[in-house]
């Protein structure tokens, strides 16, 4: 095509729209990109790119409307369906809830217009020459690598999140643990209370999804507690000790003594 339209048909031109004009030739990747697993990899980081569920359900639909499973090559990466093509597609969507999620689509930078002269969708041929006039994928292809990295990211965040919340569980465990153990061995001192109140708020907490950084402060107060329990057990346990030397010692010496008298 001798040139490529940017501006909207009856709607007002946006940043979005002269963003994805033209990509420097470096951006674009080398190698076609399978377009379900670009679409999984955009879900999993769909908070970097500031999409909903709602959005990627109707670039899903428009997906479909490709005929080939990968983006990429010198295939033509534009689908030309109707707005009623598009809400049956997605099980009857209401059109102007489609047109709301795909004006979000252009917004993010993952879709381009490409509208003809009076607004219709369609393609023509001239000669070896195709025209289509519709929605642009190509947007979508060229950020394939910064979806990957971006996905890759939300994973190992997750795996962070989840580890650290396995830390947590089990340093609650252990403090319940020591609780009940101090408890036991000296009674009449209050902490342990305040340890077993600790344990169940933890537990509690851990039911709801955390942050990492909530994550980080409890697991700071776990091990600060943790470490002020076995300080005061080890000092039982040694004072325990020192007491029962001493009865020892006291026992040796009644002894000698009577050996003596004797």
């Amino acid at each position: 095509m001798e040139y490529t339209p940017i501006s909207p048909f009856m709607r007002p031109i946006s940043h979005a729209h002269l963003r994805v004009i033209e990509r420097p030739e470096a951006s674009v990747p080398g190698r076609p990109v399978n377009k379900w697993e670009l679409l999984r990899e955009l879900s999993k980081a769909q908070a970097a790119f500031g999409v909903s569920e709602r959005d990627l359900t109707v670039l899903q639909g428009l997906l479909s409307f490709f005929p080939d499973d990968a983006l990429g090559g010198n295939a033509e990466m534009v689908v030309f369906p109707s707005n009623k093509a598009i809400c049956e597609r997605l099980n009857g969507m209401p059109c102007s809830t489609m047109r709301r999620h795909l004006a979000r689509l252009v917004d993010a930078g993952l879709l381009q217009r490409r509208d003809s002269p009076n607004g219709k969708r369609y393609v023509r041929k001239h000669g070896e020459e195709r025209v289509a006039f519709g929605f642009d994928l190509s947007p979508l292809y060229c950020q394939s690598e910064e979806i990957a990295r971006a996905a890759e990211a939300v994973r190992e965040a997750e795996e962070r999140v989840r580890r650290l919340r396995e830390v947590v569980s089990l340093m609650r465990r252990d403090l319940a643990a020591l609780a009940e153990f101090g408890g036991e061995m000296q009674p009449g001192l209050g902490i342990w209370d305040q340890l077993r109140d600790k344990a169940i708020l933890t537990a509690r907490a851990l039911r709801r999804k955390l942050s990492i950084e909530d994550l980080v402060a409890y697991r700071a107060d776990l091990e600060a507690l943790l470490d002020q329990a076995r300080n005061i057990i080890d000092g039982s346990e040694t004072e325990g000790m020192n007491t029962n030397d001493a009865r020892s010692e006291r026992h040796h010496q009644s002894s000698n003594i009577e050996s003596i008298d004797l």
